[in-house]
C-alpha cells in the first residue's frame, strides 16, 4: 500500500512550503491575520501636513544586494543604494531584518552600508525569528511577523527608560561625566519618542511570503537575481524613494498602501536620476562575504 505524502503544520500535503525552490513549511502552523489588523488597514488614508518619521525594516539579500547561487560568497548592491540609504538616513528610522545568519548580516552591512551601520536603530537576523533550532538550521519559510518588531521595541523602550532614570541619577553623584551622559539620554528619547505600529512602519523586501501577516505594510520589490545583477541598470530603489516620499505624509501608511500598493514598473517622476541608471556594478558595489554555516540560507 503505498503511503501517503507528509503534511505540513497547516494541513498540506507536502513538507514544502514552496516545491520548486524546495522551502520548507516552518514547523509552528502560520498564524492568520488579526481582524484588527485588517480594520486599522481599512480605514481611509489621511494626509499629513508635514512628513512623519517612518520606521522601515530593511531586507538585505534579493532586495539590495545579490548573492551568487553557485558561489555565495560573491555579493553585488543594487544600483542606487548609496542614495537610497542617504534618503531613508535622513528621513526615517532605519532597522534591517535578515534572515540569514548573524555573521553573514554582519559583513555584508559592514561593506554596503560603510559607516550607516552605526545610525540603525536595531540590526536582527535569523536568530529573531523565534525558530526552533530544527528549522534555523534548513531552508524554511521565514515570516516577518511585524509585531515582533513593535513589541521588541516597547521592551526596549521600557529597559531604555529604566536606565535614563539610572543614569540621571549618575549626573548628580559623577560631575565629570555629565555632558557624555546627557548626550546620550538625548539620544535615547529620540529613538524611542514615537510608538511604532501599523500605521507607521514598512518593510522592504523581495518576498511576498514572508510579509504575508502585514501584508499591507510591505514593499514588495522585485527580486535584485543574477540577470539584474550583470545588467547593472536596475533603478528599483528609485521608485522605492519615490513611493517612501509620498509615504511620509500619510497618517496610516497601510490603509493608503492597502488602496496604493508600491508598483515596481510605477515611472519615475524625476528622470534625472536615470542617466546614472546604465552604469555597471563598480569595484565598491561588488565584494566577498564567508557564510561557511549556511550558505544555503538566504
Amino acid at each position: 500500500m503505498e503511503s501517503s505524502p507528509p503534511i505540513s503544520p497547516n494541513g498540506a500535503a507536502s513538507v514544502y512550503y514552496n516545491e520548486e525552490t524546495k522551502t520548507f513549511f516552518p514547523t509552528n502552523p502560520i498564524r492568520s491575520i488579526t481582524p484588527s489588523y485588517l480594520t486599522v488597514a481599512a480605514q481611509e488614508p489621511s494626509a499629513l501636513a508635514s512628513p512623519q518619521k517612518l520606521l522601515v525594516i530593511l531586507d538585505l539579500n534579493g532586495t539590495l544586494f545579490y548573492r551568487n547561487k553557485n558561489n555565495k560568497r560573491n555579493v553585488t548592491s543594487r544600483p542606487y543604494l548609496q542614495e537610497f540609504l542617504d534618503f531613508i538616513f535622513e528621513s526615517c528610522r532605519v532597522m534591517v531584518w535578515s534572515s540569514a545568519q548573524p555573521h553573514s548580516v554582519e559583513t555584508m552591512l559592514s561593506y554596503g552600508f560603510d559607516q550607516r551601520s552605526s545610525l540603525l536603530d536595531r540590526v536582527w537576523t535569523r536568530e529573531d525569528f523565534r525558530l526552533p533550532r530544527s528549522d534555523y538550521i534548513k531552508k524554511v519559510l521565514t515570516i516577518k511577523d511585524l509585531e515582533f518588531v513593535w513589541e521588541g521595541i516597547e521592551l526596549e523602550k521600557k529597559r531604555a527608560r529604566e536606565g535614563k532614570r539610572r543614569s540621571q541619577q549618575q549626573i548628580f553623584s559623577k560631575e565629570e561625566k555629565i555632558a557624555e551622559t546627557v548626550a546620550s539620554l538625548e539620544v535615547l528619547d529620540e529613538k524611542y519618542s514615537i510608538h511604532f505600529d501599523q500605521t507607521n512602519t514598512v518593510l522592504i523586501d523581495d518576498s511576498h511570503d514572508k510579509s504575508q501577516l502585514q501584508p499591507h505594510n510591505c514593499l514588495v520589490l522585485r527580486d535584485f537575481d543574477e540577470n539584474l545583477a550583470r545588467a547593472g541598470n536596475d533603478d528599483e530603489l528609485l521608485r522605492v524613494k519615490q513611493y517612501l516620499q509620498k509615504l511620509v505624509y500619510q497618517s496610516n501608511v497601510s490603509a493608503y498602501m492597502s488602496r496604493q500598493p508600491y508598483d515596481s514598473n510605477a515611472l519615475l517622476e524625476d528622470p534625472a536620476p536615470r542617466k546614472l541608471a546604465n552604469r555597471r556594478s563598480s569595484t565598491k558595489d561588488h565584494f566577498v562575504i564567508v557564510d561557511p554555516v549556511a550558505d544555503h540560507l538566504k
